[in-house]
């Protein structure tokens, strides 16, 4: 405010100063005579300022020769109909000057030649101006693949050096591509920086080849030399260029003079005699300076003085107006930062701050508002985390779903429990739990029903271990009951005993009784082991082999459990290696049918070989890969390896085999399985016939989408063998449920013929049943003359057996194939009575399932 005031005064004084200090200006003009000079025409000049009016040729050369300037600039259409144009009117000018008609005609050949070198120089600043950005945009796309780190480039030398060299040329360019000619310091600098790229292009040929390979380095060096062809081109059109503007410029400077002089002799300007004052006669301008009255000067320092009053008033007014408001709202936003609440502002003050006071008021109300919910909210917020926190320390030592110790509290209990016994001596037990079949449950009823058996299961258990000790779930479907203070391992086994018989009585859950019982495995404090970690890794070993007896039994620990669940730990990690290290295998073991003599199918086996060389067989490690969860991927490897054996038989001239693989229940619940055997059916270009499926009775109790999958395979054209018939709990009604196309006879039944007449009978029973339902028979682990010579009579019947041949390698199976005959023929001379050997052969194949016939 003050600065502004301070500059009104200074603005009034100096006003005032000038009011005192005027003067007036008065301005007179007159009329003196000029004399008149002649002067000759000069013929540049009168391009530009013709005194006299023009006449019809000087017009028509004046357009035809603004016209061909544009034409030179620019060749669009515009340009070339006016020069057209121009060209036709100074033709029609020139009819009628037969003295300018010779001039004319060389003005306008040269106009064309001057527009024709135009335009090569404009193709040749093109030219050379692409070959220049083409270079350039070929250096940097490849600078574009550069790093760039704190705005530099970090690219090779090579790059930057050539993209330096190029930027070099394009400077010293300039002049030349502005259409200038080079004079010759500039032509050698010019030429000298072209030297200078093609020398480091040169120099690093070799590394540019590689790095950015060869077409890049020829396209380079290619834009290189049309660079310098351009520029030696385009010099050479800027001197025509230049030679003829001169030539275009003369002519035309020629012709005005011939028109301008010739129109001057003929006919001078008839408005040069109307206008004798313009010529004759000159204006002259006489200034004089007359001052102001005193008096008014007085007058407006009067007036300034009350101005400058007038000022000084409304500026105070102003200033009290503004300068009290802000500093109340100052003040009341300090107190409001300093956490007082409900602040007010006083009004006052001009219209807009009254309104911010006004407004501050408002926001003032709105915060206390805001304070107090944020105090409520902050208040239930703090609640929250208590409740959280306690939460967080109840789910951090108790499992949620049934209230137990969980397995961190578990080891914290534990290790209280033991010091107790050590100090008085005493035993304790550490019992590991497992639910038999709890999955079954799960798959059947529900988790919500699951979740709701392992409560009732954790209420049982700890009305069990009430006053004796405490239990802890330590997941899924495994609890740890820890009996304190024992007196003898007699005491923890006897209790144990008594745990299992705890589950003999029903388990109510939902209004619904279920038998449920517990495999339990055991190890003691000291006895076995003395730290908390070691006695439960030793329950949970007893627990194994409780499972392995049968389930719903007791196991105590013993050191050779450890050395078991090494041994599975030690399977389990070379399995998994096995896969990735591609140490499984396929073996075939052939199937002879009797009726041709030849090689019916192939059944593969799988084995393992071991770093020493030894093939080991399935049931050294499938029940361990099934536990483990191996067996999808294990089976996967089996069904591809398997295929693409068979197609290389079925296209290498063995066109009717037929390979066997045997798949368990668990894959065909997979509802995906159909597909993948339609996939690799397709991958590898088999007809269906060549495969076939082998699966045991345990299929029927996966229930009806089983049985479908089974269908649909069937009606694709596979074999469906069912395998181990004749043993166990094998029942008619799968002949009648499953769509088969083959049974097989367990190894068992026919190792009873010949010795057992109830196994001679049941086998005939099942040969002839088959006979009659359709279905092709194969005996399995035929070992013995004595069974040769039974099956005999049987020609439908297919054999398979040591007796003929074990698992062969891939490569082995083809030259058995081939030596087939010769077996036979001594199998039926080593008969007691002659059997004539079959002559026709036909070709088949069939692979195994892994999880089946471990010891074949």
């Amino acid at each position: 405010m003050v600065i502004s005031f301070a500059a009104v005064a200074l603005l009034a004084a100096t006003a005032n100063m000038i009011a005192r200090e005027s003067v007036h200006i008065i301005r007179t003009v007159t009329h003196t005579p000029k004399p008149q000079t002649v002067s000759p025409p000069n013929p540049i000049s009168s391009r530009a300022k013709i005194e006299t009016k023009p006449s019809l040729l000087l017009d028509a050369i004046r357009r035809f020769d603004e016209a061909v300037r544009r034409r030179v600039d620019g060749n669009d259409a515009a340009n070339s109909s006016d020069y057209t144009e121009a060209g036709r009117a100074l033709q029609l000018a020139t009819e009628r000057r037969a003295d300018a008609a010779q001039r004319t005609a060389a003005y306008l050949e040269n106009a064309k030649a001057f527009i024709r070198l135009a335009d090569e120089r404009r193709r040749a600043r093109s030219g050379y101006g692409s070959h220049m950005q083409s270079a350039a945009d070929r250096i940097g796309q490849s600078l574009d693949g550069a790093w760039t780190l704190f705005g530099r480039v970090i690219a090779r030398k090579s790059l930057l050096q050539l993209r330096d060299e190029l930027d070099a040329i394009r400077a010293n360019s300039q002049t030349l591509i502005a259409g200038e000619t080079l004079d010759r310091q500039e032509s050698a600098l010019l030429t000298a920086t072209e030297a200078a790229f093609a020398e480091s292009l040169h120099n690093y040929e070799a590394s540019l080849r590689k790095s950015e390979g060869d077409a890049w380095f020829e396209a380079l060096a290619a834009d290189l030399a049309a660079l310098g062809k351009s520029r030696e081109f385009l010099q050479g059109s800027n001197t025509r260029f230049a030679q003829a503007r001169r030539e275009f410029q003369e002519l035309g400077s020629a012709l005005d003079s011939a028109a301008l002089s010739h129109g001057e002799a003929a006919k001078p300007p008839p408005a040069a005699a109307a206008l004798p004052a313009a010529s004759g006669s000159e204006d002259v301008v006489v200034e004089t300076l007359q001052r102001d009255d005193p008096g008014a000067a007085r007058i407006m320092a009067i007036v300034t003085a009350l101005v400058m009053l007038v000022i000084v008033a409304i500026s105070v007014f102003t200033v009290r107006s503004i300068v009290v408001p802000v500093r109340r709202l100052v003040q009341a936003a300090r107190q409001l930062a300093d956490g007082r609440s409900n602040v007010r502002v006083g009004r006052g003050g001009i219209k807009e701050l009254d309104l911010v006071a006004q407004a501050f008021d408002e926001m003032s109300g709105q915060l206390e508002t805001v304070r107090g919910d944020f105090r409520k909210q902050q208040e239930s917020l703090e609640h929250q985390v208590v409740e959280r926190t306690y939460r967080l320390q109840r789910l951090a030592y108790q499992d949620p779903l049934t209230s137990l110790p969980n397995r961190r509290h578990l080891f914290s209990l534990l290790s209280a429990a033991l010091s107790r016994a050590h100090a008085s001596s005493r035993q304790v037990g550490v019992f590991f739990l497992d639910i038999d079949n709890f999955k079954n449950i799960n798959d059947s009823l529900g988790h919500v029903f699951g979740d709701r058996v392992l409560m009732s299961v954790a209420n049982r258990l700890e009305e069990a271990a009430d006053g004796i000790g405490f239990v802890a779930r330590w997941g899924g479907d495994e609890f740890t009951l820890v009996y304190e203070s024992a007196q003898s391992a007699h005491e923890l086994h006897d209790f144990g005993h008594s745990l299992t018989a705890a589950f003999d009585k029903l388990v109510s859950v939902d209004d619904r009784e279920l038998s449920i019982s517990v495999s339990v495995g055991v190890s003691l404090f000291p006895e076995h082991e003395i730290e908390p970690e070691a006695l439960l890794r030793a329950a949970d070993s007893a627990l194994f082999r409780a499972k392995e007896l049968g389930r719903n039994q007791l196991a105590v620990f013993t050191p050779e459990l450890i050395a078991s669940a090494e041994t599975r730990f030690t399977i389990e990690q070379g399995l998994r290696l096995a896969l990735k290290r591609e140490e499984l295998e396929l073996a075939y073991q052939p199937e002879i049918h009797l009726a041709s003599g030849e090689v019916g199918s192939v059944e593969a086996l799988l084995r393992w070989r071991q770093p020493d060389g030894r093939l080991a067989r399935p049931g050294e490690f499938l029940a361990i890969a099934e536990q483990s969860g191996l067996m999808p991927e294990i089976n996967a490897w089996v069904l591809e390896t398997a295929f693409r054996d068979a197609s290389s038989w079925h296209h290498g001239g063995w066109a009717d085999t037929r390979v066997a693989i045997n798949i368990s229940a668990r894959q065909l619940v997979d509802r995906l399985f159909v597909e993948s055997i339609l996939r690799l059916l397709n991958k590898w270009r088999l007809p269906a016939r060549c495969i076939e499926l082998e699966l045991t009775e345990s299929v029927l109790q996966t229930g009806p989408g089983t049985i479908a999958a089974l269908r649909a395979l069937r009606s694709h054209g596979f074999g469906i063998a069912l395998d181990d018939f004749g043993t166990g709990y094998s029942s008619l009604t799968s002949l009648e449920q499953l769509p088969l196309s083959r049974v097989k006879l367990d190894a068992k039944l026919v190792a009873g013929i010949g010795s057992s007449p109830r196994a001679t009978a049941i086998a005939r029973a099942i040969i002839d049943l088959c006979a009659g339902l359709g279905l092709d028979v194969t005996a399995e682990g035929i070992e013995r003359t004595e069974q040769f010579a039974w099956f005999t009579h049987s020609s439908s019947v297919s054999l398979q057996g040591f007796l003929f041949s074990e698992a062969l390698e891939f490569s082995r199976v083809l030259p058995f194939k081939a030596s087939l005959g010769d077996k036979l023929n001594d199998l039926h001379l080593s008969l007691p009575l002659p059997v004539r050997p079959a002559s026709s052969r036909s070709e088949a194949a069939s692979v195994s399932r892994t999880s089946a016939h471990g010891n074949r």
